[in-house]
């Protein structure tokens, strides 16, 4: 190990022995709940942005989440079009961005549906959003 890494260590062993264990884990329970008012935030503008202030449910929701992941994707991508193999070789090395990138959007910062069915129903139970009568899964922004 070299003597910068082990310096680096200690420093690091050695702020959080100083502050805290309790500190650091308050610290991380704080980022948690900026990230779920973060993202009511974002649930409550997809509400508000509805020019008609259709209802809507969590699968909606979540899919409106997809849409715009995947709006900036090029036709060629998502169609290939070849007509031998090594056309469809350069087709799937060009793609190979795209679906990193797909993959990493996926993984890190799309909501599963179950988070959006949760964050709907938190916010129908504060009072933001109104519940259908007839159909229970559709909310709406409260006028």
């Amino acid at each position: 190990m070299s003597p910068l890494l082990r310096e680096v260590l200690h420093v690091v062993q050695t702020t959080l022995t100083f502050i805290g264990g309790g500190t650091v884990l308050g610290f991380i329970g704080w980022l948690y709940r900026k990230r779920q008012e973060n993202f009511e935030e974002k649930v409550l503008a997809m509400f508000a942005s509805d020019p008609h202030k259709q209802l809507r449910t969590a699968k909606g929701i979540h899919n409106d989440y997809l849409k715009n992941f995947i709006k900036d994707v090029p036709m060629w991508v998502v169609f290939p079009i070849h007509n031998n193999w090594r056309a469809g070789l350069k087709w799937r090395l060009r793609t190979v961005p795209y679906q990193v990138r797909h993959v990493w959007r996926m993984k890190f910062f799309m909501p599963n549906l179950k988070k959006v069915e949760k964050t709907v129903l938190r916010l129908w139970k504060s009072g933001l959003l109104i519940r259908d009568q007839a159909k229970p899964q559709y909310y709406k922004l409260k006028p």
